[in-house]
C-alpha cells in the first residue's frame, strides 16, 4: 500500500471508492508529485464512523441498508486530499426562529497548479423537516417498523401486531415488522414526531454546518451521497498534490541554493549579490581554470591574476559577454565567477584569494 499509485487504483476500480478529484496525469511540474492514500473506514454504525440514512430494494423484496459518512470521517477524507478551508468557512446563520443556513468554502490544488474551488450551503427548516418526519412516522405506523430496535421499542408501549415478512437479515434471521394498532397510531406518530423534533432542534446547527462540508468536500473529491455496507468495506483512494521538488534537477538546486543563502544574507548580512548565485556543484572547468589554484600554498601573496581594473569596469571576457557582479563573502572584494564557483564548491561560501588562504589556514 506504501507504494500505491494512481495507475493501480485505475486499473483496479472495483477495489477502491474514488475519492479522486481528478484522473491520471501524464506531467507534473517539478515542484509537485501526486500521492495516493487508501483510507478505511468502518461499516459499523457503533463505532462513529457511518450512520444509517435510509435503503433500497434489491429486487425479490429484498432491502439493503445505506450509509454516508459521519463529519470525522468527512474531515479525514479532507485532510488527506489536502483541501483547505478558509476562516469563516462552515459558519451557521439563524434566519428566523425555525430555519438555520449555514455556508462552507474549500479549496483543493490541482496537479496542473490551477486550484479548484467550491462553494456550497445547506438550509434546516424546522417546518419542512416536522413535514417530513410525520410522513415517515405515518408510513411506518400503517405499514410497520421494519427496525428491529425501534419496533422492540413501540412493541411495549402501542397496541399492534408482529408480521413475519420471510425476509432474513445479513445474519441470516428472519426479518419481523410491527404493525402499530389504528387506536394507537396517532399516539405513535405524535409521540415520536416530539422526539424526534426536540433532537432536531438541538442539533439544527450542527446538521447545517456538516450538510454544507458535506457537500463542498464530496464535489471537491467526487464522493457518493450514500453507500452499502459492501462498499464501505473497500477504501477509499485518496490522492493528494504534495510539495515534493526534484533536487536533481539543477534548476531545483540552483533555486534552494538561492534561497538558503538569502536566508542567510538576511540573518547575519552580505556583501555580495545572491540574485546572481549560482549552483553550488558546478565544477571549474580545469582548461579554462588556470587562474584557480588547485591547492593554495603559503607562498601565495594574495594579488589576483585577473586585472581588478577590468573587472571594476566590468569589461567583456573573452566569450564576449560581460563580466557579472560576484564579491566576496568575507571583505566585499569583487571577484570572478571562477573564483566564485570554485570557492563555494571548497568552502561553501564565495571568498576572494586572500580569504580562501585565510580560511584554509
Amino acid at each position: 500500500m506504501n507504494n500505491l499509485t494512481i495507475q493501480d487504483v485505475l486499473a483496479n476500480k472495483e477495489n477502491y471508492n474514488l475519492a479522486l478529484p481528478f484522473t491520471e496525469t501524464r506531467q507534473v511540474n517539478p515542484f509537485y508529485k501526486i500521492s495516493v492514500a487508501p483510507v478505511y473506514f468502518s461499516a459499523d454504525w457503533r463505532e462513529g464512523q457511518v450512520f444509517k440514512v435510509g435503503s433500497r430494494s434489491k429486487g425479490n423484496d429484498q432491502w439493503e441498508d445505506l450509509y454516508t459518512l459521519t463529519k470525522p470521517s468527512l474531515q479525514r477524507l479532507a485532510t488527506e486530499a489536502g483541501i483547505q478551508f478558509p476562516q469563516g468557512s462552515g459558519d451557521v446563520v439563524k434566519m428566523d426562529e425555525n430555519t438555520w443556513k449555514a455556508t462552507s468554502f474549500g479549496m483543493l490544488q490541482l496537479p496542473d497548479g490551477t486550484v479548484r474551488t467550491d462553494n456550497n450551503f445547506k438550509i434546516i427548516d424546522l417546518v419542512m423537516e416536522e413535514r417530513k418526519y410525520r410522513l415517515a412516522y405515518e408510513e411506518k405506523a400503517e405499514k410497520g417498523i421494519a427496525d428491529y430496535k425501534a419496533a422492540k421499542e413501540a412493541s411495549g408501549k402501542y397496541a399492534g401486531k408482529w408480521v413475519e415478512t420471510n425476509q432474513k437479515n445479513e445474519r441470516g434471521y428472519a426479518v419481523k415488522i410491527y404493525v402499530i394498532d389504528k387506536q394507537d397510531r396517532e399516539r405513535y406518530i405524535e409521540s415520536s414526531l416530539i422526539n424526534a423534533m426536540a433532537q432536531l432542534r438541538a442539533d439544527a446547527p450542527q446538521k447545517a454546518a456538516t450538510g454544507a462540508l458535506l457537500r463542498v468536500i464530496r464535489n471537491l473529491i467526487g464522493l457518493k451521497g450514500t453507500y452499502t455496507r459492501d462498499e464501505l468495506k473497500k477504501p477509499f483512494a485518496v490522492a493528494r498534490m504534495s510539495f515534493s521538488p526534484d533536487y536533481n534537477d539543477p534548476l531545483i538546486k540552483q533555486m534552494m541554493l538561492q534561497r538558503a543563502m538569502q536566508s542567510m544574507g538576511n540573518l547575519f548580512g552580505s556583501g555580495f549579490s545572491t540574485a546572481n548565485a549560482v549552483s553550488a556543484t558546478k565544477i571549474p572547468d580545469a582548461g579554462k581554470g588556470a587562474d584557480i589554484p588547485v591547492e593554495l600554498n603559503d607562498t601565495y601573496d594574495g594579488s589576483s591574476p585577473v586585472n581588478n581594473a577590468e573587472e571594476a569596469a566590468g569589461q567583456e571576457d573573452t566569450d564576449g559577454v560581460r563580466n557579472q557582479d560576484f564579491y566576496c563573502d568575507k571583505c566585499g572584494t569583487h571577484i570572478t565567477e571562477k573564483v566564485w564557483d570554485y570557492s563555494v564548491d571548497k568552502f561553501g561560501r564565495p571568498l576572494c584569494y586572500k580569504c580562501q588562504k585565510g580560511e584554509r589556514r
